[in-house]
């Protein structure tokens, strides 16, 4: 009976070794659709044109400040974020990029599900602002 259950474990192994995948490799790149608000050319003009946003996220690119309301993996809810935006008069610019971020990229599919799904003004943002948080950790490396 021992013997059995030697066998059995040494035939498992042979054959499932090297089948199975240790890692998820679903996520190591991904196109995200960052939701661009503006492009500014000085801190200063930046910080002053974005007073009145609760929340935001700058890069700095080519020397230029560029501001982010919001970043998905779904062109469906950038759009539907642009839409929102648009309605109050406002412009926002979609912006495809490339990202390889595996953390951030998982939680970034768990939040575009509540994107997806929420579809008042205050859940919106309240998401985006959950994401622009989990970018800093994340990305940034901002705690």
């Amino acid at each position: 009976m021992v013997g059995a259950i030697l066998v059995g474990y040494f035939l498992g192994k042979v054959v499932f070794d090297g089948t199975l995948p240790t890692e998820v490799t679903f996520y190591e790149s991904g196109s995200v659709f960052f939701l661009q608000e503006g492009v500014y050319s000085s801190k200063e003009a930046m910080e002053k044109e974005v007073e009145d946003l609760d929340q935001y996220l700058y890069r700095v690119e080519d020397g230029k400040y560029c501001v982010y309301l919001g970043v998905t993996s779904k062109k469906e809810n950038a759009e539907k974020v642009q839409q929102l935006y648009q309605e109050e008069g406002k412009s926002i610019y979609i912006k495809e990029q490339s990202m390889n971020n595996q953390d951030f990229l998982s939680n970034l599919v768990q939040y575009d599900i509540l994107l997806s799904s929420s579809n008042t003004k205050q859940e919106i943002e309240s998401v985006l602002k959950a994401i622009l948080a989990s970018y800093r950790e994340f990305v940034l490396e901002i705690k």
